[in-house]
């Protein structure tokens, strides 16, 4: 009977012990869990959920643009972060709020202290004669704070679009007399729309062009992808 009660007792000791460093490592980590390793994906898996790796990111070449701040964004700029890039412009009737909209979404998802401190988010305006600086801030920070509005010469915007393989329309005062596009059918020069590709492109941290998402992607789709793109990096 007293090595029965003996034995009651050491096993009571050791859940109590148990029980203090459980609540002890609760106390000190907020009662936060370690969140989860983020997986790797196969290139088909990816593409199921609307991302395209390249198998040999792309070298750019360099270009001279403005942010909404008024400072230079270049392909210096580029180095040093993911950066994804999206064509679009503020007069845009859906496609471009839908996609910062699910990019919104998607930014706030991403941890603070280690995704999120080193993405960005940039518009590059196709609309150079409607979207000034004033404007391209109004609208980017509607969306949020941190995104990144830039503008800058037609021909300069157009120049990186070709190198990232982003299709679009020029905007009225830019297209030849002949163009088809010249005037989208609309009713006047400050009327009209532009055509564009809606892919959202990956620029990796050496600067390189390192794949997209396809424009219908969801903000939930999106995270996985990204998750598993930066985790096989």
């Amino acid at each position: 009977m007293m090595e029965k009660n003996i034995k009651i007792t050491v096993i009571t000791c050791v859940l109590a012990v148990v029980l203090i460093l459980v609540l002890t490592y609760l106390r000190i980590t907020g009662g936060q869990a370690e969140a989860p390793a983020a997986v790797t994906l196969s290139a088909e898996e990816l593409r199921e959920l609307g991302a395209l790796v390249y198998e040999a990111p792309v070298n750019l070449q360099p270009f001279s643009l403005l942010d909404h701040h008024g400072q230079i964004f270049s392909q210096d700029n580029l180095p040093g972060a993911w950066t994804l890039i999206f064509f679009g412009f503020t007069s845009c009737p859906d496609i471009c709020p839908l996609t910062l909209t699910e990019l919104s979404q998607f930014y706030k998802s991403l941890p603070a202290e280690s995704l999120a401190q080193d993405t960005r988010v940039v518009m590059v305006s196709v609309d150079p004669d409607r979207d000034t600086t004033e404007r391209l801030a109004e609208y980017m920070g509607a969306f949020h704070p941190d995104f990144i509005g830039v503008n800058g010469p037609y021909s300069e915007v157009a120049a990186l679009a070709r190198q990232l393989f982003i299709a679009h329309s020029p905007p009225p005062a830019q297209a030849a007399p002949q163009d088809e596009h010249a005037s989208h059918g609309t009713q006047s020069q400050e009327d009209y729309v532009i055509d564009h590709s809606g892919n959202i492109l990956i620029i990796n941290p050496e600067g390189r062009y390192h794949g997209f998402f396809d424009a219908a992607i969801q903000d939930r789709e999106l995270t996985q992808a990204y998750e598993a793109i930066r985790a096989d990096y």
